[in-house]
């Protein structure tokens, strides 16, 4: 402001030419009585006067100008200023915002993790009392076969010493334990049979459901899930077939085991039968003739092998009866020990279940907080950039009403082109930067996707719908 004030000066004005013509022809003029020059001088001062005046006028409008000038010039200076710091502290929020979006951004990669090693913990715990059960279990098989074989054993014992005890009775007992028999095996098939039919109506009704599952699951998937539900899902398939499988041969071995033993107590009792009946005709045949007595011996001897053949087949079919009572209890075993891995099958269902629903409840949370933070960045960006392009039209605006020489707007229009390339060029960067967030949320959903599509999840039951940023490179 000081360098465009008038200097003062001690100097005498310079005149005009026609001020320097007028003085000498006043200094050759000796007659001052002369009216019309003295009329003429008046005339000349008036208009010297009225000269001056407005000289002064415009040299006082000048000065009111350019203090105008100055004084909007200070303003547009300090308002550029203010801009200026208003701006620093917008990067600042954003660089503040960016920072905040990292930490949490890392802190639900933390959190993901400490939820993975915890799944891995409680599979291991899980796996480890599994473990235990199954050798209780095989332990308690063990004693309780033991002591089956020790009562198998005592019972065999038992039943020489009542045979050798109570031969007398041979016939009574044969035909109480052919209706035994009949009757032990008419349940024993019915038993069979039903069971059958039973577990046959819940391995289809199963394998519908799961071939029902399977297609539903199979029209939605989309890449890959977790690797440790992977493994779950393939061994509870394994065991499931291993379970299946082994149920199957059981079936299978068990009736032809039936079946085997049905045709020789046939076959025994059509030779008890005829051997009945060869004794009957033999005793007829001792009453009515009178034969020599060595062929009334060899006859008896005859008899006597036969009987210890009849006995013989007597402690086979005891035999086969103590092999069908030991099937049964294998059976009934087995049948326990199906119904203890179908329970533990369906746990582990459940378990999946809660898995999955806390993952999902997880990605939700992550997405809607990205999704939110994004906005409000992009907001703030767009507000930022509406507000610079409006304070730039006002200095422009400023600038031409102040009327300011071309030199000076130059000058102040490259300082504040080159602030703005500076401003521009950090707001591609933060743009930039807010691209690749966009970019890495992006890819973050596709892989939890992904993985959703490789453990056979439907994205419907995540009870919404993934935000997916777009982003341009």
């Amino acid at each position: 402001m000081s360098k465009n004030k008038p200097k003062p000066t001690d100097a005498k004005p310079q005149l005009s030419k026609a001020e320097l013509e007028a003085q000498n022809k006043a200094k050759q003029v000796n007659d001052v009585e002369n009216e019309a020059y003295k009329k003429q001088m008046r005339e000349e001062i008036r208009l010297l006067k009225t000269d001056i005046d407005s000289e002064e006028k415009l040299l006082s409008q000048y000065q009111q100008e350019r203090e105008k000038i100055n004084y909007n010039w200070i303003i547009a200076k300090k308002e550029l200023d203010d801009k200026k710091s208003d701006f620093i502290n917008k990067e600042r929020e954003i660089q503040d915002l960016k920072e905040n979006h990292f930490m949490q951004l890392n802190l639900y990669k933390q959190k993901i993790k400490h939820l993975l090693f915890q799944n891995q913990d409680q599979q291991s715990d899980l796996r480890k009392d599994v473990e235990v059960t199954l050798k209780q279990l095989e332990d308690d098989h063990r004693m309780k076969d033991r002591e089956l074989k020790t009562d198998i054993r005592s019972l065999k014992v038992q039943q020489k010493e009542a045979d050798l005890a109570q031969n007398d009775y041979m016939f009574a007992l044969k035909t109480e334990y052919d209706r035994q028999a009949t009757q032990l095996r008419q349940n024993f098939e019915r038993q069979a049979n039903d069971l059958k039919e039973k577990y046959h109506l819940k391995m289809e009704k199963l394998r519908r459901e799961m071939e029902e599952a399977r297609n539903n699951q199979i029209k939605i998937l989309q890449e890959k899930k977790d690797l440790r539900i992977q493994q779950l899902t393939k061994e509870h398939s394994k065991k499931y077939t291993e379970i299946k499988n082994y149920y199957s041969d059981i079936t299978a071995t068990n009736l032809d085991m039936i079946k085997s033993l049905k045709n020789e107590i046939t076959d025994h009792q059509k030779k008890e039968e005829k051997d009945k009946k060869l004794l009957q005709s033999i005793e007829n045949e001792s009453k009515n003739l009178n034969e020599p007595l060595k062929a009334i011996k060899e006859e008896i001897k005859f008899l006597i092998k036969e009987k210890e053949e009849q006995a013989q087949v007597v402690q086979q079919k005891e035999q086969l009866k103590l092999k069908i009572d030991e099937l049964e209890k294998k059976f009934r075993n087995l049948e326990y020990e199906y119904e203890v891995k179908l329970q533990h099958f369906q746990y582990m269902e459940r378990e999946k279940k809660s898995l999955e629903d806390k993952f999902n409840q997880t990605i939700q949370s992550i997405q809607q907080k990205t999704g939110l933070q994004n906005l409000i960045l992009e907001k703030k960006t767009a507000a930022i950039q509406e507000e610079l392009e409006i304070k730039e039209l006002q200095l422009n605006q400023v600038l031409q009403g102040a009327n300011i020489d071309q030199n000076s707007i130059n000058i102040i229009t490259r300082q504040y082109q080159e602030i703005d390339v500076q401003k521009s060029a950090q707001i591609a960067e933060l743009q930039q930067q807010l691209t690749q967030i966009r970019k890495a949320h992006s890819h973050m959903v596709k892989a939890y996707d992904g993985k959703l599509a490789e453990f056979v999840i439907p994205v419907e039951e995540l009870g919404f719908d993934p935000l997916v940023p777009t982003f341009t490179e």
